[in-house]
């Protein structure tokens, strides 16, 4: 109870909040040599630091990095072959070099800003020029 209290001034930030999960896992798996009244206090407190009800337990918080990682793959997956369908539909044929860097990007809005740039460009240099 006193790490977890401990760290509840540090609660808003994403990483203190994934090791006050981790000690609440650790704590829920050794319940079993707690007492009965002190798993209720134990449990108040966790929702009192955290504002959480329920405490996922660590595969639950795997999926659901994994999910999010996998949304944002996809979400950038998408938007590379978007950008590349609309650099070939306008050019017909584009260079392995501004593909290589197209396929490299990751982050959403750089590629929506890459999206628009072919539509704003005249030629692939002047599309090149922008990457």
């Amino acid at each position: 109870m006193d790490v977890i209290q401990a760290l509840k001034p540090h609660s808003d930030d994403p990483a203190t909040r994934r090791i006050i999960r981790a000690t609440w896992v650790y704590l829920m798996n050794n319940a079993r040599h707690l007492r009965k009244q002190n798993w209720g206090v134990l449990a108040d407190t966790f929702k009192e630091v955290t504002g959480d009800e329920d405490m996922p337990t660590m595969v639950e918080v795997w999926k659901a990095e994994g999910k999010a990682e996998g949304k944002a793959e996809g979400e950038a997956k998408a938007g590379r072959n978007m950008v590349l369908k609309a650099l070939r539909t306008k050019f017909k044929k584009v260079p392995e070099q501004i593909e290589q860097t197209v396929l490299a990007k990751s982050d959403p809005i750089v590629l929506e800003s890459l999206l628009e740039q072919v539509f704003h460009c005249d030629t692939l240099d002047e599309f090149a020029e922008g990457l």
